[in-house]
């Protein structure tokens, strides 16, 4: 058992990193255009797997959740923000960090709580939180996530000189990205699979790995934004 453990371990890390790169490349760029194709990809991939696992409600549901929610809000904050898209006073007038950094420094943040509320629920979860759901998401787990969370994001308003209402901000994104991952949890249960897909060695497929930004990512964006302009 510990093995096998280990092995996943290395494979999601692995995994993790190829997933990183080439996003770190498309954030350093700025290029919006370059951005909205990556984005539009990954969810056009996710909502595949949504039909593809026969989840109930693809369009009132799968339809909604990735693209009218997730993807839209997304491409329009980030668009909006660079001057691309038609805004609204409160984007204007957002000057701090790049929204490209921003829309990085969230998506690690729902990483950062994924990977420890894992660690920690794998290591020394004992209650259940959704056992008729998903049995493996335990209290230790969230508490150990949002634990690292919240150092994350004491680091990041240091050293990026943010608000410090990044701190609550970055917590409830680690609340989402639960709530998120527990939704998708909900329907593989339903299907009785373990993944959506095989795409991703040691995560799934692409639906595995978004479930936890599709709630977090656009609140937290409109929120940031929202607090470093006033």
């Amino acid at each position: 058992m510990g093995r096998e453990y280990n092995l996943n371990l290395i494979r999601r890390s692995f995994t993790g990193f190829l997933i990183i790169v080439p996003i770190v490349l498309i954030i350093l760029a700025k290029n919006y255009w370059i951005f909205l194709v990556m984005v539009s990809a990954v969810c056009a991939f996710a909502f595949y797997e949504w039909v593809k696992n026969n989840f109930r409600h693809p369009i009132l549901w799968g339809l909604n959740l990735i693209f009218l929610y997730f993807w839209f809000l997304v491409i329009y904050f980030v668009g909006a923000t660079s001057n691309i898209l038609p805004s609204i006073n409160v984007i204007e007038s957002y000057d701090s960090i790049s929204i490209f950094y921003l829309f990085f420094v969230i998506i690690i943040n729902t990483t950062i709580f994924d990977t420890f509320a894992y660690l920690f629920g794998s290591n020394f979860g004992k209650t259940a939180i959704a056992p008729n759901i998903s049995p493996n998401k335990t209290v230790e787990g969230l508490l150990g996530g949002l634990v690292f969370v919240l150092i994350y994001a004491l680091a990041i308003c240091y050293f990026l000189n943010l608000k410090y209402w990044f701190l609550p901000i970055c917590l409830l994104g680690g609340c989402l990205a639960f709530f998120g991952d527990l939704l998708i949890s909900f329907h593989k249960r339903e299907r009785g699979i373990k993944d959506t897909g095989s795409l991703l060695p040691g995560h799934g497929g692409v639906l595995d790995r978004i479930d936890s930004h599709l709630l977090a990512t656009p609140i937290l964006l409109l929120i940031s934004i929202i607090t470093e302009s006033l």
